[in-house]
């Protein structure tokens, strides 16, 4: 992602979050793997989500509001190829049972895990915010 291109996108969202855009987007350049570039335009894409959604309902995590990290994460992030790629290996398991199990133990390990990044993201948000009140 070109520095312009990423200027442009970053206008408009709080100067931290511009900033760590930034440095995301940088890391990408230094590696070459583009994989940072994605992560970069998927956290743009939540800011600007964010910056929209706070101010009117809070942090609230309604269904719509997953329904876009959703959108987000299978955009950048390749989160769509990853739960094909997980169905395949499920799908060769002849037993209906061990299948069932895997998959209710696989959702509990997904829901658990998104509602800990949910948490973190809250606590990270109010330090970042408390942190810019205080200095």
């Amino acid at each position: 992602m070109s520095s312009s291109v990423l200027s442009r996108r970053t206008i408009g969202l709080p100067p931290l979050l511009a900033s760590i855009i930034r440095a995301v987007a940088k890391d990408s350049r230094r590696d070459g793997s583009g994989a940072a570039g994605n992560r970069a335009l998927a956290l743009n894409d939540l800011a600007r989500l964010f910056t929209t959604i706070v101010p009117l309902r809070g942090l609230d995590p309604a269904d719509d509001l997953r329904d876009e990290i959703e959108r987000v994460a299978n955009r950048y992030l390749h989160r769509g190829e990853a739960e094909a790629q997980f169905r395949r290996a499920v799908d060769r398991i002849e037993s209906i049972d061990q299948r069932d199990a895997i998959e209710s133990a696989h959702l509990q390990v997904v829901e658990s895990s998104e509602l800990a990044h949910y948490y973190a993201g809250i606590a990270a948000g109010i330090t970042l915010a408390d942190l810019s009140r205080t200095r």
